[in-house]
């Protein structure tokens, strides 16, 4: 059972835990910690709410069940700390997947703009202008988009929900470009690709899409 502790869930940990044990107490909590590390604060929070329920005064009318209660209210609680632990982390995991910039997730992937430009077959005013949002994000072929999320080890999910957002300015962006900053306008990835500096070959191979 000891190697394979990342299959247990948090649940079976907690029921065995109660199965194996009268009561907790010190030794069996270092146990258990020793045994299952990756649920060390789950099991301290779940033993001290035991040892505090058993303390109480039990209620008499609930007989021989009064411990399964409050064993159960126990584990309740421990259950909900857990699973504020779990959304936090889901979260955290959402927020680490979002894309914010393709040139600033090239950089941390080791890529230059003009790296990612030509792993893509694009040229730095087609990179701008994605990266800026002014490529109108129906018309971006999902072959880029798919190719996008490898080299930057995003999800393509990711990928699409950066190219729905509003366009921005590129003022910024202008040593990108080669062409003058413009408004915020945009313009399908066809119309982009035949404004831009790349050769005929390079053209043809995404004027295909259409």
């Amino acid at each position: 059972m000891e190697n394979k502790n990342n299959e247990v869930t948090l649940d079976d940990v907690f029921n065995t835990f109660v199965a194996e044990n009268d009561k907790p107490t010190v030794e069996n909590l270092q146990e258990w910690v020793k045994r299952y590390p990756q649920y060390r604060r789950e099991l301290v929070d779940f033993a001290a709410a035991w040892a505090e329920q058993l303390l109480l005064p039990p209620a008499p009318e609930l007989g021989l069940d009064a411990e399964k209660v409050l064993i159960d209210r126990a584990m309740s609680y421990v259950l909900n700390v857990a699973y504020d632990r779990d959304m936090q982390k889901r979260q955290q995991a959402e927020d680490d997947n979002l894309v914010h910039s393709l040139t600033e997730e090239a950089q941390r992937a080791g890529m230059s703009a003009q790296d990612l430009a030509q792993a893509c077959k694009l040229d730095l005013a087609l990179i701008s202008k994605l990266n800026s949002r002014r490529i109108d994000p129906e018309t971006i072929p999902a072959r880029l988009v798919s190719l996008l999320g490898n080299l930057l080890q995003k999800s393509t999910d990711s990928i699409r929900v950066y190219f729905a957002k509003p366009p921005q300015a590129v003022a910024g962006m202008a040593f990108l470009a080669l062409e003058k900053p413009r408004g915020a306008e945009q313009q399908s990835f066809l119309d982009a690709v035949r404004a831009s500096s790349l050769s005929e070959t390079e053209k043809a191979y995404w004027l295909a899409e259409e």
